[in-house]
């Protein structure tokens, strides 16, 4: 049985004791993932692209983007073409999203997704990363 109610906090390092970190607030799109976004909605003649998440992958969630045609009154713009659901948004929050030339097979990569909810805070590195864009 616990003496005190700080029994169970021994043996714990006093940084972690401090005041919480300061999380990142909103998704950030990189300059060159709204360049390649606005050229996709250009030659597809779509309003923007909406990034989503679905169950799976080794987060426990998986993120995705597919085409918007209709701009929905429950969307946030987080950039210029890239609208968010309200759902998508607590999963995505404090998210960057890029757009990396750098391989064989240019992607979006979505950093710092689902770090603010305990994830690994990457996504999009493995390859298996799906929508408009991918692989192309």
């Amino acid at each position: 049985m616990l003496k005190n109610m700080w029994d169970d906090y021994r043996g714990l390092d006093e940084s972690e004791f401090g005041p919480p970190k300061e999380k990142k607030v909103g998704i950030v799109v990189t300059d060159e993932a709204l360049k390649k976004i606005e050229s996709m909605c250009d030659e597809n003649g779509m309003v923007g692209v909406r990034p989503y998440v679905f169950g799976g992958g080794c987060s426990g969630m998986q993120h995705s983007m597919t085409f918007v045609d209709t701009i929905e009154e429950r969307d946030t713009e987080v950039a210029p073409y890239v609208y968010v659901d309200p759902v998508a948004y607590q999963f995505m929050e404090g998210a960057t999203i890029h757009y990396d030339t750098s391989g064989m097979s240019p992607t979006f990569v979505f950093s710092d997704v689902f770090k603010e909810q305990g994830g690994t805070g990457t996504c999009g590195g493995c390859g298996s990363a799906t929508g408009p864009g991918y692989g192309h």
